[in-house]
């Protein structure tokens, strides 16, 4: 298990993520940074104008994939 950290960009403005959660491998970490970006993007009260953005970051603190709220996808 490795823990995996998911900071979330919102309106220009970084959120941090303190604790991150133990995952068994980045594909897991990459999968649940997923869900966080649809949770978010699934809130009545999101703007979908915020350009939010869901980070994946390994323990190492290397960036794996950045997951784009509201459009479907990861952002190269």
């Amino acid at each position: 298990m490795r823990r995996y950290y998911f900071p979330i960009i919102h309106n220009g403005e970084t959120q941090a993520d303190e604790a991150g959660e133990l995952l068994g491998s980045a594909e897991l970490a990459i999968q649940y940074g997923a869900r966080v970006a649809r949770d978010i993007a699934g809130d009545p009260e999101y703007d979908r104008r915020a350009g939010t953005v869901v980070i994946v970051v390994d323990s190492a603190g290397a960036e794996i994939v950045r997951h784009s709220v509201g459009r479907g996808g990861a952002a190269g």
